[in-house]
């Protein structure tokens, strides 16, 4: 497999892994379909000019882009994981004495998901102390067809507006990611937010110690929702 090659393949794979098209894609480098479908097919010598757009369009850093975590060239997303009911994909609960609101993601979530759920959560936050809150955030259910997967950039648009929102409410977030494309994504969205500022997104093969990191960043010693 040439160099070229290679990178057109991680090029596909984390544009499918977002559940982006060639399109959606192109339009977000601001480049014409047919040269992101040359590029993912190893037929196009790319400028680091170029490769620089391709990553940001795809939300992740450039060493990220060239770590070796890899994803079946197969998309997560599939459309039946909508027919699930919301409260089988989401859930939630706030601990009042702790200030812990803690969530729990378990299925592949829309822009009108988002929507409502982050309804709920801002209602939540009404509830505890302003300034105050800890965010208890597990991820790693985010599991189609025993595939992890991410955000799509629509549905990332909406967290990020939700994260600008709860970020003054809030004292520390921790966030449990399924993958280190996650972790590394979640990192940029909290940069643009500012929530970078009071989170910690962590991700590992032994659930135990994640949890028990994730505990000791908030300062509590035990979640309802989020235990194991």
């Amino acid at each position: 497999m040439t160099i070229l090659t290679n990178f057109g393949q991680r090029v596909r794979e984390l544009r499918l892994k977002t559940g982006m098209s060639q399109e959606a894609l192109a339009l977000r480098c601001g480049m014409d379909r047919s040269y992101i479908g040359g590029v993912e097919r190893g037929e196009r010598n790319i400028s680091l000019e170029n490769i620089s757009i391709i990553t940001n369009a795809l939300d992740v850093d450039m060493s990220y882009f060239f770590d070796n975590e890899r994803f079946s060239m197969h998309t997560a997303y599939v459309k039946s994981e909508y027919k699930r009911a919301l409260s089988e994909r989401f859930v939630y609960h706030i601990d009042f004495d702790e200030q812990v609101i803690s969530w729990q993601v378990k299925g592949i979530l829309s822009v009108e998901d988002v929507n409502k759920t982050a309804f709920d959560l801002k209602i939540a936050c009404t509830y505890l102390t302003k300034g105050h809150i800890k965010l208890l955030i597990d991820n790693r259910g985010m599991v189609a067809n025993g595939h992890p997967f991410v955000f799509s950039p629509d549905v990332n648009e909406r967290i990020e507006e939700l994260q600008k929102w709860m970020f003054p409410h809030c004292q520390k977030v921790a966030v449990l990611c399924n993958s280190k494309l996650m972790k590394n994504q979640l990192d940029r969205l909290g940069k643009r937010t500012g929530m970078s500022q009071i989170s910690q997104h962590f991700y590992g093969d032994n659930n135990e110690d994640i949890i028990a990191q994730a505990y000791g960043f908030l300062g509590i010693d035990h979640n309802t929702l989020v235990f194991e």
